[in-house]
């Protein structure tokens, strides 16, 4: 008996503790609610739930929860076809139990699942050689991402001041904050450096709400083979995630028209202030330059020190533009039976975006501040 069953809405409480004496502070006690009711939005409340693919807990003898993954259901569709995938996130086992092996046998489980298709898009290297030996493999070109610098200075202190908990992490920002302070300065010299100031684009911008998007990715699936199936109500419940991220910055959303009010495509991105504007989606249904060359200006007119983007098969060209540099990110990490869904996903014909991943779930570490 290995222990493994579903996650059920009363472990929750257990299983908010144990991740945050893992992930977050390494102490013991209650959890902060707030935690408890993400994780209950987002693994037991999320439209898309589906009790044939749920989040998972180890439960030991004495019913204390010692392991926990979580599961979300994603909705996709292949060649017109629909399918199910699961993005997999979250894995933290107890100190003590890590040596009986519990986070390989949690993973083993959940990629065993009736699933198409299971990714991981923000994994550690631990995390690869465990699905590796699962049978799992590596996106390459989900774990580049690339960097369109527009304020050196300002991207200094956004990088020191990023991320984290604890001690250190209030040390890195105030340092951060400090440097961005410094930095006016040189970022004023960058605004009138013709190689880093983006220039004006043709056509026009306009707002992308939830039910322009559904019909966006619509559109998208005569084009490519392998895309998310949204419906109104998840994207609205996604929508409404995303605006309850405020504390953490401004999400944009855009869709592009060009000069003749074509439809090109559209971008949404998370800018915190003054720092790195975090691309969470890029479509293209056109012209991908022209997409690509909004999100940018838009970056530039918010504020922005960077833009920090995925290395999508169907963005390739933002290699050759000035101003990129390519440093790898977190692991992205696949599994699938079906030979032909890999080779899609790394190629144009596929849209996989952060917006269909961990992205969200990864905040937990990052709740809004009490009131």
């Amino acid at each position: 008996m290995t222990g493994i069953r579903a996650l059920d809405r009363a472990d929750l409480p257990a299983v908010c503790a144990l991740y945050e004496q893992v992930m977050r502070d390494g102490t013991h006690g209650a959890p902060d609610p707030r935690l408890v009711a993400y994780f209950e939005r987002l693994f037991l409340d999320d439209p898309w739930f589906d009790p044939e693919l749920p989040s998972l807990v180890h439960e030991a003898a004495d019913g204390a929860i010692v392991g926990f993954i979580g599961s979300s259901t994603r909705r996709m569709a292949f060649d017109g076809r629909p399918l199910r995938m699961v993005c997999s996130s979250n894995l933290v086992v107890h100190p003590d139990w890590r040596p009986r092996g519990v986070g390989a046998l949690l993973m083993r489980r959940l990629l065993g699942g009736p699933q198409d298709l299971t990714i991981a898009d923000r994994a550690n290297d631990s995390s690869r050689v465990l699905w590796l030996r699962l049978g799992g493999q590596e996106l390459v070109h989900g774990s580049v991402g690339w960097y369109r610098i527009l304020r050196p200075g300002s991207l200094v202190g956004s990088l020191v001041g990023r991320n984290g908990s604890g001690t250190g992490t209030l040390v890195r920002r105030s340092l951060g904050a400090g440097l961005r302070a410094a930095a006016l300065p040189v970022d004023a010299l960058a605004r009138r450096a013709t190689s880093l100031a983006p220039d004006v684009p043709a056509g026009t911008l306009e707002p992308l709400t939830a039910d322009v998007l559904l019909d966006e990715v619509a559109d998208l699936g005569s084009r490519v083979r392998l895309h998310p199936a949204y419906d109104a109500e998840f994207l609205r419940w996604l929508f409404a995630e995303l605006d309850g991220l405020r504390h953490l910055g401004t999400v944009t959303a855009r869709r592009v028209r060009d000069d003749r009010g074509r439809v090109q495509g559209w971008f949404l991105y998370l800018l915190p202030q003054s720092g790195v504007a975090q691309v969470l989606q890029v479509g293209v249904t056109g012209d991908a330059d022209l997409v690509l060359d909004h999100l940018v200006r838009q970056a530039w007119i918010e504020g922005a020190a960077a833009v920090l983007g995925r290395l999508e098969p169907a963005l390739a060209g933002v290699l050759s533009r000035r101003g990129i540099v390519l440093r790898r990110t977190a692991r992205a990490l696949v599994h699938a039976r079906a030979p032909e869904l890999l080779a899609v996903l790394g190629s144009p014909q596929s849209l996989l975006s952060h917006l269909d991943g961990e992205w969200l779930v990864s905040h937990a570490r990052r709740l809004q501040p009490r009131s």
